[in-house]
């Protein structure tokens, strides 16, 4: 993906982040609880799953949590930081499904401290299906000359 930021050319309101297709297997969805140490039954043992009514292993929120901020920052590049992520998973996630990622920039506001704060909406979709739908709030350099993000000092990082 590219990087919004080119010398400085800022990401505007309205404009969309590229889509990215992400295949969903069983071992993807097993390492990420195992990785966040969710060992939920739902996770990773397909039976249990059946039993709670679902129809196969589902993904968990820290994995989905990581593929959002995964698909932020690609866009993003490295100088981006989140410093809000909320989102509702509205479907399981299952393994050998394909989610596709879209994203719109939201808003962009400048308080005049270097930093950009951007605003967009995310979605995790199969088909017409929304799956997951997500909002993040990501810090960036207002122009080319700014700071970066990440040097911002505690005290003054307030997303």
């Amino acid at each position: 993906m590219n990087t919004p930021m080119r010398g400085t050319i800022a990401p505007r309101a309205g404009d969309r982040l590229p889509e990215l297709v992400i295949g969903v297997t069983r071992k993807m969805i097993i390492a990420g609880a195992t990785g966040s140490r969710d060992w939920q039954p739902q996770h990773h043992d397909k039976d249990a799953a059946k039993q709670a009514g679902l129809p196969d292993i589902i993904m968990n929120n820290y994995t989905q949590a990581g593929l959002i901020s995964r698909y932020v920052t690609d866009w993003s590049g490295p100088i981006g930081r989140i410093g809000r992520l909320k989102f509702s998973m509205r479907r399981p996630i299952c393994p050998d499904s394909q989610v596709h990622f879209s994203g719109q920039v939201v808003s962009v506001e400048e308080n005049g401290d270097q930093i950009a704060w951007i605003q967009l909406d995310v979605a995790m979709k199969q088909g017409d299906t929304l799956l997951t739908s997500a909002s993040v709030r990501l810090a960036m350099p207002a122009d080319a000359s700014a700071r970066s993000p990440w040097r911002c000092p505690p005290d003054e990082w307030r997303p």
